[in-house]
């Protein structure tokens, strides 16, 4: 059947590229904020990576789920293909920064790190905390943004929706 959303189920798909995507800009915004307080040096270039790294994924994937979702809001075949695959991605970066993060800053050299900046370090373990809180409600976006652009209409619908020529 192809990429084809229900009238009913646009809304949503607005809706959920809209929740990722401040997710993503809002933990890139705090990110970023760590990652230039950490201090520079042996003792913190890992947990220094691992928030460059985690913010500029969050940066990409912003603005690339919102792809995602207009692909799926407005039945492109090629749109929502494209950046599905793109948010893929940037979502497997985000998941290995989702476990690489709270392994560095929790390591002895995380706590060395955050030793030598406690309020940073005291940041990056409240905003870790709540990146892996909320890690299922954006998959569960994600795969909603799926379900109603694309799986719905192929595998679950008796009378599918007709594309609008």
């Amino acid at each position: 059947m192809g990429v084809l959303s229900a009238p009913e189920d646009k809304p949503k798909i607005v809706f959920h590229a809209a929740m990722m995507a401040i997710q993503n800009f809002g933990f890139f915004m705090m990110y970023y904020d760590i990652w230039g307080a950490t201090p520079a040096g042996d003792t913190c270039s890992d947990t220094r990576f691992w928030c460059a790294f985690m913010s500029l994924t969050c940066f990409y994937v912003a603005f690339i789920c919102v792809g995602m979702g207009y692909g799926g809001y407005t039945d492109d075949g090629v749109i929502f293909p494209l950046y599905w695959f793109l948010h893929l991605a940037g979502g497997a970066c985000y998941t290995v920064c989702t476990i690489g993060l709270p392994v560095t800053r929790f390591s002895d050299e995380g706590k060395d790190c955050a030793t030598l900046s406690p309020v940073n370090g005291d940041r990056l373990e409240a905003v870790i905390i709540m990146h892996i809180s909320l890690y299922l409600v954006y998959v569960g976006s994600m795969l909603s943004i799926t379900y109603f652009s694309y799986i719905k209409s192929t595998f679950y619908a008796g009378n599918p929706p007709q594309q609008v020529e």
